[in-house]
């Protein structure tokens, strides 16, 4: 195998998870080296700790609501405070996390330092005094598995930090890295899903193989290069719009609507006349009623041309992936009078950046275009006029506009 073809995750977890181990091969064990060790691990295993309950604790209070304690804790936030970060995810989380982080903390202190004095310090003597005096061989073999537990919390802190920087870093040798980590997939599902399972780590996967530009050339072309581009203008007169997306279905036949959807978006509007609000439970309709179909999104992946996408497919089956969404989005729009847009770029789903589709809609009283996401919307989270879209949704390129049919 070559360098290039080499996981950079997993290799980083690998080595991360060998320093402490290869420390305690080599290094001599004493007592006084077994008592640090020991006091870096609990100190370690805190901050683990505290980053998790703390991030745990954060999402409860502001993006979960479910009547707990947690949302009485939101309502005692003084109203000023909760309006700066409403819609603000990352810089809740920036600011929140470290405060309660902090408390955290502080109760581990509390129950940790006499855990530490009075049991694990003389257990850690008692274990040095029974392998002293053996020979050097089972010495570097404990040595070793004292470090086992200090190199489990490293690795797990070294993939929060992958994660976290997928987030503001749009990579794709990285997003191809992390899902093709066995050892970053494991402990993403088993320990980091589980607690990050907000606004920050959606349900709803992005297509990662650049499926939206698989129009043009030959079967396996991964995009369509800009020669390519030129010369289909050329061809055509640049009348006619290149942008295909699955199946050979043009933008123009994938919002087409039916009587039956602009019925269904004229009873779900009623008689509301402020397009804001209109757009509002448009969004809400259709991410409350259509399911992410995961089978055609790992179809596409594969060969996106046998697979039939757009509103009225969307509508009738209630399933879709983002385009299906946002085609969908566009013709209810439509039929009530809105202004909208379809729009194509990258979005981050908790784990990967990859191709996604959303929309944007008209605000005629304060003269702007409202950022619209039914797909990640459809996971539970928030992501009408979103005051942060920015963050998880980027290189955004208007692929067509509609007025009101």
């Amino acid at each position: 195998m070559s360098i290039c073809e080499i996981n950079g995750v997993s290799a980083a977890l690998i080595i991360v998870f060998a320093i402490p181990l290869i420390s305690g091969l080599f290094g001599i064990l004493t007592k006084e080296r077994m008592r640090y060790s020991l006091s870096s691990l609990l100190d370690n295993i805190e901050l683990a700790a505290g980053i998790l309950f703390s991030v745990y604790i954060t999402g409860r209070i502001f993006f979960k609501k479910d009547g707990s304690l947690f949302n009485a804790i939101y309502d005692i936030i003084p109203e000023k405070v909760r309006d700066l970060l409403y819609g603000q995810d990352i810089l809740t989380y920036i600011i929140v996390v470290p405060i309660i982080l902090l408390f955290i903390l502080l109760l581990l202190r509390l129950v940790t330092t006499p855990l530490y004095r009075h049991f694990l310090l003389p257990l850690s003597d008692r274990i040095y005094d029974g392998i002293s005096s053996s020979n050097p061989m089972a010495r570097r073999l404990a040595g070793i598995f004292w470090m086992i537990p200090k190199a489990l919390v490293f690795t797990l802190l070294t993939a929060f930090l992958i994660n976290f920087s997928m987030y503001y870093l749009n990579a794709p040798v990285l997003t191809e890295w992390t899902r093709g980590s066995q050892e970053y997939q494991f402990i993403y599902r088993n320990v980091m899903y589980p607690v990050l399972n907000s606004n920050i780590a959606k349900k709803i996967p992005v297509l990662v193989n650049d499926s939206f530009r698989k129009a043009l050339g030959d079967k396996g072309a991964q995009t369509i290069t800009p020669e390519a581009v030129e010369a289909f203008e050329k061809l055509t007169g640049g009348n006619i719009r290149i942008i295909e997306y699955f199946n050979g279905v043009t933008l123009d036949e994938a919002v087409k609507s039916n009587q039956e959807i602009d019925n269904t978006a004229g009873s779900i509007v009623g008689n509301k006349y402020d397009d804001k609000e209109k757009a509002f439970l448009l969004y809400k309709w259709i991410s409350k009623n259509i399911e992410y179909d995961y089978e055609k999104a790992e179809n596409i992946i594969k060969e996106p041309r046998n697979t039939t996408s757009g509103s009225i497919i969307a509508y009738e089956t209630r399933k879709g992936i983002c385009f299906d969404y946002s085609s969908l989005y566009v013709s209810m729009c439509r039929a009530v009078g809105l202004k909208v847009r379809l729009v194509t770029g990258t979005g981050y789903s908790g784990m990967a950046w990859g191709d996604h589709a959303w929309n944007q809609v008209y605000y005629p009283e304060e003269d702007r275009w409202i950022n619209v996401d039914t797909t990640f919307g459809s996971s539970g989270a928030d992501y009408f006029d979103k005051g942060d879209f920015s963050v998880d949704h980027k290189n955004a390129e208007v692929q067509g506009e509609w007025d009101a049919d």
